[in-house]
């Protein structure tokens, strides 16, 4: 399973200025380790301009504890952050029309039982 991880190295989130106004690679490159000694291993490392965080982290997991547990390591170092599961686009359009199609099959359902009542 794919994921994002978005981390605020810098207190307070955006709007500080100073020493600490970007991630520096020692933290990251820390913070990927720790994420990689829970299960996650880390495809791509993109510091986020103009938004509270301000590293995202895109990588791969064997199953979705590990995103809880990235979420752990990541607050234990002090860091606030979110993990979210990621899916393609394409995945993601089919997912949709499956979605779609679900809801569709219930209307239609619903609809059916009512005029089999009335």
């Amino acid at each position: 399973m794919q994921f994002v991880t978005l981390v605020q190295i810098r207190p307070g989130g955006g709007g500080k200025i100073g020493s600490r106004a970007a991630a520096h690679a020692a933290q990251w490159q820390h913070l990927k380790h720790q994420i990689q000694l829970v299960g996650g291993r880390i495809n791509q490392i993109w510091n986020v301009l103009g938004n509270d965080y301000d590293l995202l982290f895109m990588g791969e997991a064997d199953d979705p504890k590990t995103l809880h547990r990235i979420d752990a390591v990541c607050k234990g170092e002090g860091y606030t952050a979110k993990t979210h599961p990621a899916i393609g686009a394409e995945e993601y359009a089919r997912l949709v029309e499956d979605t779609a199609k679900v809801l569709d099959y219930g209307r239609r359902s619903r609809r059916a039982d009512v005029e089999r009542e009335a």
